[in-house]
């Protein structure tokens, strides 16, 4: 069964109880009242019969001794004289005997003398034939004999009337129980929409669409539930984007390595095998063995860069000392292949930082050496090796004029094994994993590679870290190590 149906439920059992209830409270005291007065008016009429019964029965006798037959007598004469009054009477003598009785024959003894023994102003409801009777008992002021006036009046009149407010109240009930069960069917599903919102949203998003939202707009507890599920689906959709990126970026690393290794492979067995058919040509066999060479070296360079990335993602890799600018930029330039051209110029600003100074000084050279790649072939270009002070924090710049990079290529070239010239790239010995070693070196130090570039003009990384204040230096001011 559905919220909504229990709900509904709910409220028509509670509104048919309070009306339920309203009704027989009103219809009650409504009835009681009625009954009251009618008794009240009843026991005051009572009370002039038995005045007007004990004055006949005076005057039928000159004596002080009332015989049984007189007071017989008298009560009968009574009768017959309010026989249109509608009233009818009994007179017991000593609570056991009938003198005389005008009662309805359908009343049981039984009520009559539980009736009597009831006592004077005692008033008692009884119902017989399918009537109801209200029995009131008046003892007589007779000198010497114990007589009681005993009288039935019909009092149906007023539970019919009860009996026909309940049958009204019953109706107008189920009126207003029909109207409260639509308001409440319609109060219900207006409840429980934003948790029919919840519900679909959570279906979809559980069938993958994880750009559902439940968009429910309130100020109440629902409310702050629907943000939060739009919170959490927010989050899990984000995940699932990360997770989806993550999957795809690993899917093309390792279509790129499997590239990566099975090129060169493929071209130095080729060469092994020619080796192997002309042993005797000697340049055959030197320009063979240089391939071999080459690509065995650039495979080299691949696998030791591949530990370092991995080596980053170690817990504590990271041996973080004071540094001074000047002896990371000269020790990049130190780094550099012999006769690798153009050497670049250094520009420091006296500055000290906390880094890890060897993998600092291997991204600077990665970036230096992806800029004399970039300047191959273009003539008076230039690299700058730049560190200066920015805002409190310490800026270090590569800044070639060579060829520069594609704007549509940009985001992607930290990418693992991505190559804006493939052909180029390879010929230097590159191996497309630099610039996204030197990314994550960045990483690990709190810091990010910001890269701009226009095509012919030029490229500039920059890398920004917190500069260590002088307050907090430890000794290490050897500038030429």
């Amino acid at each position: 069964m559905k919220f909504a149906t229990k709900l509904s439920l709910g409220c028509i059992a509670l509104l048919s109880c309070a009306l339920g209830a309203a009704g027989l409270l009103l219809t009650g005291q409504s009835f009681s009242g009625s009954l009251a007065s009618t008794r009240t008016a009843l026991q005051a009429q009572q009370e002039k019969e038995k005045y007007a019964l004990e004055r006949i029965i005076f005057q039928a006798t000159d004596s002080a001794q009332f015989e049984n037959y007189i007071l017989a007598s008298a009560a009968q004469q009574y009768a017959e004289q309010t026989a249109d009054a509608g009233s009818s009477m009994a007179l017991w003598l000593d609570g056991a005997y009938t003198l005389y009785s005008g009662l309805p024959a359908a009343l049981p003894r039984t009520a009559l003398k539980q009736a009597l023994t009831n006592g004077e102003n005692a008033w008692q409801l009884t119902r017989a034939a399918g009537r109801w009777y209200l029995l009131l008992t008046q003892p007589l002021d007779l000198p010497g004999v114990r007589a009681d006036m005993l009288c039935a009046y019909d009092v149906s009149a007023v539970f019919a009337t009860r009996d026909a407010q309940l049958r009204a109240w019953l109706a107008a009930s189920a009126a207003l129980l029909v109207l409260g069960g639509g308001a409440a069917v319609l109060f219900s599903r207006r409840v429980t929409r934003p948790l029919t919102a919840l519900q679909t949203a959570s279906e979809k998003i559980a069938d993958g669409e994880y750009t559902q939202r439940t968009q429910v707009k309130t100020d109440d507890e629902i409310g702050a539930l629907s943000r939060s599920f739009d919170a959490m689906a927010a989050a899990v959709e984000g995940k699932i984007n990360e997770l989806s990126k993550t999957t795809q970026s690993q899917q093309d690393f390792i279509a790129a390595f499997t590239h990566e290794v099975k090129t060169p492979m493929t071209a130095m067995l080729g060469y092994a095998d020619l080796m192997r058919a002309r042993p005797d040509d000697t340049e055959t066999q030197r320009e063979a063995a240089g391939y071999i060479y080459h690509e065995t070296q650039r495979l080299e360079n691949l696998s030791r860069s591949l530990l370092a990335l991995m080596g980053l993602d170690q817990a504590g890799a990271l041996e973080l000392v004071p540094c001074q600018d000047a002896g990371l930029l000269l020790q990049t330039v130190r780094s550099l292949p012999q006769g690798s051209t153009p050497v670049p110029r250094v520009i420091s600003a006296g500055c000290v930082v906390q880094v890890d100074r060897s993998l600092w000084v291997d991204m600077l050279r990665n970036l230096t050496l992806n800029a004399q790649r970039a300047c191959q072939g273009i003539e008076g270009a230039a690299i700058t090796l730049r560190c200066e002070r920015r805002a409190g924090q310490v800026v270090f710049t590569v800044t070639d004029t060579g060829c520069g990079i594609p704007a549509a290529d940009l985001p992607r070239v930290t990418e693992a094994f991505y190559m804006v010239d493939k052909s180029r790239s390879r010929a230097a010995g590159g191996s497309g994993i630099g610039l996204a070693l030197c990314a994550r070196i960045a990483g690990a130090h709190g810091a990010k590679l910001e890269i701009t570039s226009t095509e012919h003009v030029g490229t500039t990384v920059t890398i920004a870290v917190p500069e260590v204040l002088p307050s907090e230096r430890e000794a290490d001011n050897d500038t030429q190590s």
